[in-house]
């Protein structure tokens, strides 16, 4: 009996603590609440950074697989602002979107964030894993590019987001994730699912990669 007591305590304990760990989740922010103004900027950001080949974008199912700019702009049914009737101009000084089309993705940003649940003299953390921009159009929502956290991160003090509590002292997309100013609501959770973006299997057109 005691070697059964004791069996279960440095085996199956063990192994029942190690899935508890972290919680994987879907989460959505709303740019439109007024405490995340300072996420209005991001996807104009975001999208400019994209044109421009300094950020990679990937398929919503498909997180192997990079998506192009302009296959991006075709599915969203956006005129490419780097090409016109006379052909393709240069990404470095025409990656502006109208700003009629950058309300399609000025309501909402949906991210999946891995939770690391705390141990004995650690604190709990919580690390967003990539980031979804949501395009709004005739009263839908559809799942635009992705974005990883790691390549945001990695532009660093390049781009720098409006602060409204301080018009002179713009924040940097870095401090904005890192500081978390910003707050979601969850609305998935993974933890029980296995997660894993990588299994994503490819089908067989660009638009099955872009709908969940």
């Amino acid at each position: 009996m005691k070697k059964a007591i004791i069996y279960i305590t440095l085996v199956l304990l063990p192994a029942l603590f190690i899935g508890q760990e972290q919680r994987i989740t879907l989460n959505e922010a709303r740019l439109v609440e007024k405490h995340n103004q300072i996420l209005r900027g991001l996807p104009e950001i975001l999208l400019e950074a994209y044109c421009k080949g300094e950020i990679a974008a990937y398929y919503p199912k498909y997180l192997k697989a990079q998506v192009s700019f302009k296959e991006f702009m075709n599915y969203a049914y956006l005129e490419d602002p780097t090409y016109n009737e006379q052909g393709t101009l240069c990404p470095g000084e025409y990656c502006k979107l109208s700003k009629e089309d950058l309300k399609l993705f000025q309501r909402t940003i949906e991210f999946v964030e891995i939770e690391k649940r705390a141990q004995v003299g650690q604190e709990p953390s919580k690390m967003i894993y990539y980031l979804i921009l949501k395009i709004h159009k005739d009263g839908k929502s559809y799942n635009g590019p992705v974005f990883f956290a790691k390549d945001i991160l990695a532009l660093k003090e390049k781009y720098k987001l409006y602060n409204p509590k301080n018009d002179a002292a713009p924040i940097s997309i870095q401090k904005l994730f890192l500081a978390r100013m910003f707050s979601s609501r969850t609305i998935k959770d993974f933890t029980d699912l296995k997660f894993n973006p990588w299994k994503s299997k490819a089908k067989n057109t660009s638009d099955d990669l872009y709908e969940y």
